[in-house]
């Protein structure tokens, strides 16, 4: 064949080609369909994106602190062994993000008419992991006996607080008699089952959760998939955990890929945010940050003086300079993803004309034109305050308090800023022994609240952490009626009178919810809706992408 008409071949066939891709030129009749796309149709490369489909498999690596005690649950003292724990054992109930309580264990409850014998009918499907026997009454009976024994000093303790007794009934359901009636009484029941030493036969310890401990030494240890377990199996098939001595030392190994995930609560986190490399998710936690008065300061006494102060307060600016945007704002003391949180009772947004009118009207204005308040226009009658605040290795709350000391100057007010050494958990610490005696007139603490939102030993007369001397019956009774109310409806009701009635008080300035960090591999996928405390109870929905 010659060229030249080799080149008219494929000049031919090319030409035909561009008709059919582009759809150029006037409809021939012919055989070939009309690709030509409606006006109304939408483009193939407009498409969206389909989300992956998760995946089985892979294994997910974790730190965990040094000397962790693994085969016991009740030894809980950070939260990467809580974290840990979460994976293995399961409660009677759960708690979902917005505080209310799940089944778990428990497949349902009733209550009697007094409101606080509660009967929980175990579920039949949840089997311990070593025996593969069912989990019974009398496991959950010799665990709040346990909880019991370990006292005061165990993270549990709450447990007995709230708990009367627990008992096996003959029907095998589980009795639990509370000492106070209410709903929000349950928020007691989520702590971890463990097995009657008689029955158990791991090593390790084994629970009824998705995971069970298949190695582990004083350096690591390797859960995997339970099979036995009710729930349908998670996707990812492995969870390693690694000794590391702190969180900082956690981060360091994130960064040098050793581990996929990291929980944390540095504020300087997000420096370690890279598209399609690290993600890093801010979640809620239960610390709330307020502010104390010492209620044998007279002018503290007088509620126009403490809503002045709180409307002198620049909340926003403390967060956005001090913590980095890792808190949220709120006026009380219960979460703002709670599910019994008003938004009525967000008032007190920063205004400085407003706290100089209340200021005022207590009685306190600059009247010699030095900028400070004087009383009732005496001269140098200035409004003076000690501003008490721990010191530690973490000195983001004394850059507060320096932050608020300003604030407070800015309206003419004297701040005295008192650090005091502090050692968590021990209370002879000089910073507890100055909150303990009254030794300020205001002070700095961060308050880590339960999920029943329970805020009596805050403000009760005789409440443990009750520092300030606070005393208003009314309000005591408003937070009482609370808990012990029946249903969610009643619940609700009450915590709204409580809330407004709160931030009218003002018995102490809650300023903000802490936020933590999960920071962790792109390649895991489902990580969305986590909450402290129990940050993996979703993870069960994770995957690792391939």
């Amino acid at each position: 064949m010659k060229k030249s008409l080799v080149n008219r071949i494929i000049a031919a066939l090319l030409a035909a080609a561009m008709l059919l891709l582009f759809g150029c030129g006037k409809k021939q009749k012919t055989n070939v369909p009309d690709v030509t796309p409606s006006p109304s149709a939408t483009p193939a490369l407009l498409a969206p994106t389909p989300e992956p489909s998760p995946v089985y498999g892979g294994t997910l690596r974790l730190a965990m602190p040094e000397n962790a005690e693994i085969s016991d649950p009740l030894s809980v003292s950070s939260k990467e062994m809580l974290c840990f724990f979460s994976l293995i054992y399961e409660s009677l109930i759960s708690i979902d993000a917005a505080g209310v309580a799940k089944p778990c264990l428990a497949e349902n409850w009733s209550v009697d008419e007094t409101g606080k014998v509660w009967t929980m009918k175990l579920r039949s499907s949840a089997r311990w992991q070593d025996t593969g026997a069912s989990v019974t009454a009398a496991d959950v009976e010799y665990t709040f006996s346990r909880i019991k024994q370990l006292g005061k000093n165990g993270y549990y303790s709450y447990v007995a607080d709230k708990v009367e007794a627990i008992r096996a009934t003959e029907d095998g359901s589980v009795e639990v008699t509370m000492k106070e009636a209410g709903i929000l009484s349950l928020c007691a029941l989520d702590f971890p089952i463990l097995e009657e030493p008689a029955a158990a036969l791991s090593q390790y310890g084994a629970g009824t959760g998705q995971y069970k401990i298949t190695f582990a030494n004083d350096e690591k240890a390797v859960l995997e998939i339970n099979p036995n377990w009710w729930k349908e199996e998670p996707y990812i098939e492995r969870v390693e955990f690694y000794q590391r001595s702190s969180n900082d030392v956690s981060i360091a190994s994130y960064v040098a890929g050793q581990l996929d995930m990291v929980f944390t609560s540095s504020l300087s986190v997000g420096r370690h945010r890279e598209e399609g490399v690290t993600n890093v998710l801010d979640i809620m936690t239960q610390t709330a940050e307020v502010m104390l008065f010492n209620y044998g300061n007279t002018e503290l006494s007088n509620v126009l003086v403490r809503q002045a102060i709180a409307y002198a307060i620049n909340r926003g600016s403390i967060i956005t300079n001090v913590y980095m945007n890792r808190a949220r704002a709120c006026d009380v003391p219960i979460a703002p993803d709670s599910w019994l949180y008003n938004n009525r009772s967000k008032v007190y947004d920063y205004n400085k004309e407003l706290a100089l009118s209340l200021f005022e009207q207590a009685g306190w204005k600059d009247t010699d034109g030095d900028g400070y308040l004087e009383k009732n226009g005496r001269r140098y009658n200035e409004l003076t305050l000690k501003l008490l605040v721990n010191k530690s290795n973490d000195s983001t709350r004394e850059t507060a308090a320096n932050a608020i000391a300003g604030q407070l100057e800015a309206v003419g007010i004297h701040a005295e800023v008192v650090t005091a050494g502090y050692t968590l958990g021990d209370s002879s610490s000089e910073y507890m022994q100055k909150l303990e005696n009254k030794e300020f007139d205001i002070a700095l603490v961060g308050f880590n609240l339960s999920r029943d939102c329970d805020i009596l030993p805050y403000i009760a007369n005789n409440g443990a952490r009750n520092y300030g001397g606070y005393r208003n019956d009314f309000l005591a009774e408003l937070a009482k009626k609370m808990l012990t109310a029946r249903d969610e409806a009643a619940c609700r009701e009450a915590a709204e009178q409580l809330q407004l009635s709160f931030v009218e008080q003002l018995p102490f300035i809650t300023l903000y919810f802490r936020l933590s960090s999960i920071m962790y591999h792109a390649s895991i996928k489902g990580v969305a809706e986590e909450r402290e405390p129990d940050i993996m109870a979703n993870i069960a929905s994770w995957y690792i992408e391939s």
